[in-house]
């Protein structure tokens, strides 16, 4: 009897090993596919700050850009204002210079009068500068746009990818 009890015990014992040698791999492999989805998630995660952070950056440059070119606009705006204004200025100098006969007002008057035509001499060169620089910043503009949506669509692509399974 003892013969037969070790010989049933015996494919039972190596039946018992198989299942578990089974049951170690199955687990093994999980394990390291855990560990594989655990590495994925943190990459992404840490690919998600820098795009969120670098996007920010990004937003950032692009506001302080068009407040430039906002306020650049706006001094172009005012200086074409005041052309005329400084036109009329000198034509109504000029119309009282004419009139005015005291030889102490004529000097005050032709000197104000050239203060005038000098500074709206200025104004052709600036009105230069103002276009130019807002050119550049046009451009500078456009291109941190560009490169504000390349950095959105990275962040959308980026979010669908971790919508997925």
């Amino acid at each position: 009897m003892t013969t037969s009890v070790a010989q049933s015990n015996k494919p039972a014992d190596s039946g018992q090993i198989v299942d578990v040698d089974k049951t170690l791999r199955q687990m093994l492999a999980e394990i390291r596919e855990l560990r594989i989805a655990v590495e994925r998630s943190t990459l992404t995660q840490t690919r998600f700050q820098m795009l969120v952070e670098r996007l920010r950056i990004q937003q950032t440059q692009v506001d302080v850009l068009s407040r430039r070119l906002d306020d650049l606009r706006t001094q172009g705006a005012e200086l074409r204002a005041a052309k005329p204004q400084m036109e009329q200025q000198i034509k109504d100098a000029e119309d009282l210079l004419d009139q005015n006969p005291d030889s102490n007002r004529r000097l005050d008057l032709e000197s104000r009068i050239k203060s005038m035509k000098n500074a709206l001499a200025g104004f052709g060169p600036e009105e230069e500068r103002i276009r130019a620089r807002e050119a550049a910043l046009e451009t500078e503009l456009q291109t941190a746009q560009v490169k504000l949506t390349e950095l959105n669509n990275q962040l959308d692509a980026l979010l669908n990818d971790m919508k997925a399974p």
